[in-house]
């Protein structure tokens, strides 16, 4: 994280060179922002504290972990410019193993250093993770190496195969039995900021006034088609999305405190939130332009959810589990209700055949006609939370229709 730097040797130095890496040159902080946050929040809940959020620079930092088990332990950064960094284990203190429960500190006495803010300045995001087996993304990062592949750096880049770790240990915490999760998981925010001048946390501003573009980000199909008030009028009272939902949901659509420009270059805040359907130019709204806060981008979410929750209410026609309700919900407001009202898999769904609900909601993994890692990523979780602990089928049955299907144009001749 280049927004604190260790006292003997520049976090800054550390992670200079970051930039022009093959491998993360092009995953800008708003990117990978969404990208840890996901993996956060599809563990199970473990605190993150720090000694402060707010610091001037030259400011020490302490972060507290508090550890519900022993394990393994990972803290990562990711500073205002994207630099994804691995802050424990680092070259001083390598080995990640913990084994009692309780707080822990990082610096660890043993690292000898301190963590202080400096340059460049803005919101910083503090991620742990802690794994029942070996887990070291140090070891594992990007950085300068000696001859016998040994780390030189004191803190090492988070690599792209640290961050499939990452994702895969979370989406499996998404459905097994809490007892069972593999990986637990907490985050916080700081703020670094000059020596006078504005200090407010909560916030996260470009670092250089630029707004990002998002390629991976697609607009929620629920925002890009007329509300069907004709079906959503009898819908009075809004049937609630589960824990479970919300946070499959957030981690959708992943959370980006400021604006940003999607895929389709439509100015968008927070969680998918469409501002316009144009690049966002600066004209935008006073509540938007500084950033937007998690809380403030969740009040937005609950808001924006109604319109698919209204649709799957009206549409589906069967009984339906808390499980199955939130994975709907979550499709309805990536597709669009259009979408979901003349698919196939409201019709297999109204003809209680859930069996064939995994093979039809894999088949919406293309936008743009290109399938997508991501969509394929989010259908997966809408698969598991829709069956929520129970088996999924396997097979398809016989003469199933598997063919992809776009999230933006739908099934043809539907």
């Amino acid at each position: 994280m280049r927004a604190l730097v260790a006292s003997t040797l520049g976090l800054c130095a550390a992670a200079a060179t970051a930039q022009d890496d093959a491998s993360t040159k092009n995953l800008d902080a708003a990117s990978l922002w969404r990208e840890t946050e996901a993996a956060v929040r599809l563990a199970e809940s473990m605190p993150v504290r720090v000694s402060q959020r707010e610091l001037r620079e030259g400011e020490a930092l302490v972060i507290t972990v508090e550890l519900p088990r022993g394990g393994y332990l990972n803290v990562v950064s990711i500073g205002p410019d994207g630099v994804p960094t691995v802050l424990f284990p680092n070259r001083v203190h390598a080995d990640n193993k913990v084994v009692d429960p309780g707080p822990f500190v990082v610096p660890t006495p043993q690292m000898q250093f301190e963590l202080k803010a400096g340059p460049p300045y803005g919101v910083s995001l503090l991620a742990a993770f802690l794994t029942p087996e070996p887990l070291d993304l140090y070891a594992n990062g990007e950085g300068e190496r000696n001859a016998s592949g040994a780390l030189l750096s004191r803190f090492a880049r988070l690599s792209m195969s640290g961050r499939d770790v990452l994702k895969t240990l979370s989406t499996k915490s998404l459905v097994v039995e809490e007892r069972a999760t593999p990986l637990l998981a907490g985050m916080t925010t700081i703020v670094a900021c000059a020596t006078v001048g504005p200090c407010s946390l909560g916030v996260d501003t470009a670092v250089d006034g630029v707004v990002r573009d998002i390629p991976e980000a697609l607009t929620p199909g629920i925002f890009l088609e007329p509300e069907d008030k004709a079906l959503t009028a009898k819908v009075l009272n809004v049937r609630p999305i589960s824990d479970k939902g919300i946070k499959l949901i957030m981690v959708s659509e992943g959370f980006v405190p400021r604006l940003y420009n999607d895929a389709a270059r439509y100015c968008s805040v927070a969680y998918g939130h469409l501002v316009k359907k144009q690049p966002c130019s600066g004209s935008e709204s006073p509540k938007f332009r500084p950033g937007i806060s998690y809380q403030a981008g969740a009040d937005l979410l609950v808001s924006d959810m109604a319109l698919a929750q209204r649709a799957v209410m009206a549409l589906v026609k069967v009984p339906l589990t808390d499980g199955q309700y939130a994975a709907l919900c979550d499709f309805t407001y990536n597709v669009g209700s259009g979408n979901f009202k003349r698919s196939t898999l409201l019709k297999v769904i109204n003809a209680g055949e859930h069996h064939r609900v995994p093979f039809q909601l894999r088949r919406w993994n293309k936008a743009g006609g290109k399938v997508l890692r991501g969509l394929q990523t989010r259908r997966e979780r809408e698969v598991a939370l829709y069956f929520d602990g129970a088996a999924i089928p396997k097979s398809a049955p016989a003469g199933e229709d598997e063919t992809p299907l776009d999230i933006r144009t739908g099934e043809p001749g539907s």
